[in-house]
């Protein structure tokens, strides 16, 4: 091999020896040098243990460094495996939540779950599954919900954090995002809602059919009493017209009978004889004829009269 050559390996063996000494931790983040499966460091003390953010140096080859996020992380319930609890009186509830934390102690943190943040969150899920399960039997449904909702978050809290210790986990907060019902017992009360609110209505339809009824009969009565009123009035006003009118023919036939008499015959043939093809079979002795008899001078001297 020629000198340049030599000198060209030298310095990529260099450069690929640097390269696996040294490793940078950048911010919200720590590390652990593992040498052959255990951690490097003074185990007297954890924190001795962890790398802190920044450029290190570690043995190649030998030496593994091994990085974790440090910063605050979310934990959800899984949409297809909800966690379903009981209260006290055993109401069945879907509850979904979320859990915010992060690792306060890599050492053991790496120790108790191999560094797996999966696995972590696995057990942290079920361990705050039974927490959650746990509050919720202690009370009932409406409490859970409303009246002891504060105290219950408070405890669940604690004890998710309790529990996270000795994982090398922090919990900061637990929330509720949502209780329902499950679906069969949710299907359940939405066809009983469905079924009450028809009943309702029919119930409202038929308190409405009969009010109709009523009015109808109290209108339909109104009516009557005012037609039989009104057919009262019009008989009376009728009464009294013909009273009058009887008063008036008896005052002109008082003044001048012959000539009433003579009037009234007068009226009866214009109204016998109305058009030219209009007959009337009766005796010519007959009363209906006698103005027609006396013609000449007693005929004008009652019509003058």
């Amino acid at each position: 091999m020629t000198p340049k050559t030599i000198t060209a390996v030298g310095v990529v063996a260099l450069l690929l020896l640097a390269s696996l000494s040294f490793f940078t931790v950048n911010e919200g983040e720590n590390a652990l040098v593992l040498r052959l499966g255990k951690i490097v460091g003074d185990a007297s003390t954890d924190e001795s243990l962890v790398v802190q953010p920044g450029l290190h140096v570690k043995v190649p080859f030998i030496d593994h460094a091994r990085i974790f996020d440090t910063r605050m992380q979310q934990l959800a319930t899984s949409d297809a495996q909800p966690l379903m609890v009981v209260t006290k009186e055993q109401t069945y509830l879907v509850v979904e939540y979320f859990a915010k934390w992060r690792i306060n102690n890599l050492a053991k943190f790496y120790t108790s779950t191999g560094g797996s943040i999966s696995w972590a969150e696995t057990l942290l899920e079920q361990r705050i599954n039974d927490v959650v399960r746990a509050e919720y039997g202690k009370r009932t449904s409406d409490q859970a919900i409303s009246t002891d909702r504060a105290n219950m978050m408070l405890a669940i809290k604690e004890q998710a954090n309790n529990i996270g210790k000795g994982q090398g986990i922090q919990v900061l907060d637990v929330q509720i995002q949502q209780i329902t019902l499950p679906k069969d017992v949710m299907d359940s009360v939405f066809k009983r809602m469905a079924t009450e609110r028809k009943q309702f209505a029919e119930a409202k339809r038929a308190a409405g059919l009969e009010k109709s009824e009523e009015i109808k009969a109290l209108a339909d009565q109104k009516a009557t009493v005012i037609k039989a009123e009104a057919l009262m009035k019009g008989a009376t006003i009728r009464a009294q017209g013909d009273q009058q009118a009887a008063e008036i023919f008896s005052k002109a036939y008082s003044a001048d009978p012959k000539f009433y008499a003579f009037y009234r015959s007068m009226e009866a043939y214009q109204r016998s004889f109305h058009s030219k093809s209009d007959m009337l079979v009766l005796k010519p002795e007959g009363q209906f004829f006698n103005y027609f008899h006396n013609t000449g001078a007693e005929g004008t001297a009652a019509a003058k009269r």
